[in-house]
């Protein structure tokens, strides 16, 4: 996380694209507290999926979450040099309101694993 001064100097830092960390495009977001009812919660389409078992695809959590939504982008991180499954990803979804019905169900289960 950074921390910036003011907000003014974090909005133009997002809005100048594009950032390259490592030589990757990276995809920087504002982070809000998670307090209840403050003026800086926010909304989001993309989702963190944790504990994706070795042998998932992105064509199957493609699958599994577009029961609550179109999905549009699926990505699961892999290690640079073993090139082996990290054990997490991300899935964009087109709405946020796909996001909150995704987020209703408590645990998923994807190719047998919670």
């Amino acid at each position: 996380f950074i921390t910036f001064a003011n907000v003014e100097d974090s909005d133009k830092v997002i809005a100048a694209e594009p950032h390259i960390l490592d030589g990757k495009k990276i995809d920087p977001k504002k982070a809000f507290p998670k307090v209840p009812n403050s003026k800086y919660v926010t909304r989001t389409k993309k989702i963190f999926v944790g504990g994706i078992q070795h042998g998932t695809t992105e064509k199957d959590l493609q699958e599994y979450f577009s029961k609550f939504g179109n999905v549009t982008d699926v990505t699961i991180m892999f290690d640079k040099i073993t090139t082996r499954c990290r054990g997490f990803g991300f899935v964009t979804f087109e709405t946020e309101e796909c996001v909150d019905k995704c987020c209703d169900e408590r645990y998923h289960i994807i190719n047998s694993k919670r």
